[in-house]
Order: structure tokens, then C-alpha cells, then sequence
């Protein structure tokens, strides 16, 4: 029997991981020409999407430690609970991708943060389909 999807996600994750490390050793010994691989940052989509209660809570412990800038893309439901935990206080900077969509019937959808509404999905000003990038304030 194959491995599981979370368990290919578990997998992927801790050699990317080891990896990060290996080029940090490199770094440290001298084998690795500048920059060294903490000028470079993780970017990661969904690296909770398949994962259980236990596992996402362990990879949001862990994931921060990889790089000194990480980016991390997750939906709604894959942020709340211990995701939004466990990486809550590492956050430097927090945005929503808001989609415009020019269909007529397009049902709009919000999330709250730090008591503010941002939307997630609303209908375009215009006939383009597009994403906003929006920061999201702190500030309560």
C-alpha cells in the first residue's frame, strides 16, 4: 500500500528541510559561495492541506525554523485553529489575495482579521479577472 497524501506532504516537507540544512552547513564550512541560504526565503502553498490535527500543529511549529523569511500560503480553513497557533507570533507581515471575478452571480466571501473584514471573493469593478494583494493591519 502507497503512502497517503499527508504522508507524501510529511515527506516533501522534511526533505526540503534537510536540505535547507545541508546548504546551511555548506555555508558554515565555506562550500557555499555568497549569499548564504538564509538571504534566500521558503515559499510554500497549502503545506497544511492534507495534514491531521497533530501534524499540522508540528509542521506550523517547524516550518518557521527553516529560513529566516518564509512565506506561506494557506486558505482559511487551513490557517484557523493550531496552524493560526502555533504561527500567530511569528508573523512579520500578514495579507489577504482578494479575487475580483466579472461574473454577475459571483458570491462574495470575507475573513476577519484583528477585527477588520477583508474580502476573499467579490465581484470585479470591471469585466477583468483579477487578485488585489491586501496587507493586513494589526492594528486592533
Amino acid at each position: 500500500m502507497g503512502a497517503s497524501t499527508g504522508e507524501n506532504q510529511i515527506l516533501s516537507l522534511s526533505f526540503i528541510g534537510s536540505a535547507i540544512d545541508r546548504v546551511r552547513q555548506w555555508s558554515k564550512a565555506g562550500l557555499v559561495m555568497e549569499p548564504d541560504s538564509s538571504t534566500f526565503p521558503v515559499v510554500m502553498d497549502s503545506p497544511f492541506g492534507n495534514l491531521d490535527e497533530i501534524y499540522r500543529r508540528q509542521v506550523a511549529r517547524l516550518v518557521p525554523l527553516l529560513a529566516n523569511q518564509l512565506v506561506v500560503m494557506a486558505s482559511q480553513t487551513q490557517w484557523r485553529g493550531e496552524v493560526e497557533q502555533e504561527m500567530q507570533s511569528r508573523i512579520g507581515r500578514e495579507y489577504v489575495l482578494t479575487f475580483n471575478s466579472p461574473k454577475p452571480d459571483c458570491e462574495e466571501a470575507s475573513i476577519k482579521r484583528y477585527g477588520q473584514m477583508y474580502p476573499l471573493l467579490r465581484q470585479s469593478p470591471n469585466e477583468f479577472e483579477y487578485t488585489e494583494i491586501l496587507e493586513v493591519s494589526h492594528e486592533h
